[in-house]
């Protein structure tokens, strides 16, 4: 039996829904409505890209984080597509919420190990800078802060194991900065 989840991808304005099925090793996705397809997959280049195999094709993705939000910059075939990834019951959640930039709290997004904190307690960082690094899925996220401000708090430490929902650092955010 395969083991299905759901997802929402976002990119050029407009969202699609996706399904990606799975029993051991052999692997299956559906984007809107179409045909569930076979697809292979695995990290390359020490997890900066994907190679992926779908209906015969094979494809070479590179992959750069853009935030801690689950968005990506995909280069594929010199293409390049700003791309949100998110499993459907986090994407309901977040319209829930309604719109949360400016947060200082920054959470895992999915489960995985902490790899790296690029920052220490009462550092300033500034809007879009890398604070933590979490490997998800063999690949390294480096999640980065939507605010400017001090670093008050750090919740985890390189090693550790973390879920979606998890705090790993929190910034006070600091007017003038």
């Amino acid at each position: 039996m395969f083991m299905k989840k759901r997802y929402v991808l976002s990119f050029n304005g407009s969202q699609h829904g996706a399904v990606v099925a799975t029993r051991g090793s052999e692997s299956q996705v559906r984007v809107d409505e179409g045909e569930m397809s076979p697809v292979t997959y695995r990290p390359v280049l020490g997890g900066k890209a994907l190679s992926l195999r779908l209906n015969g094709r094979l494809h070479l993705i590179h992959l750069t984080g853009l935030d801690n939000k689950g968005s990506v910059q995909a280069s594929i075939g010199g293409r390049t597509l700003d791309l949100t990834v998110m499993d459907e019951l986090r994407a309901q959640a977040l319209e829930s919420l309604g719109d949360a930039t400016g947060s200082g709290t920054i959470a895992a997004d999915i489960p995985g190990l902490v790899v790296e904190l690029k920052v220490k307690p009462g550092q300033i960082v500034h809007k879009g800078e890398p604070v933590i690094v979490v490997e998800a899925m063999k690949m390294q996220n480096e999640l980065t802060t939507a605010i400017t401000g001090t670093v008050v708090e750090i919740c985890v430490a390189a090693g550790q194991p973390v879920n979606p929902g998890d705090k790993l650092v929190v910034i006070e955010p600091e007017p003038g900065l």
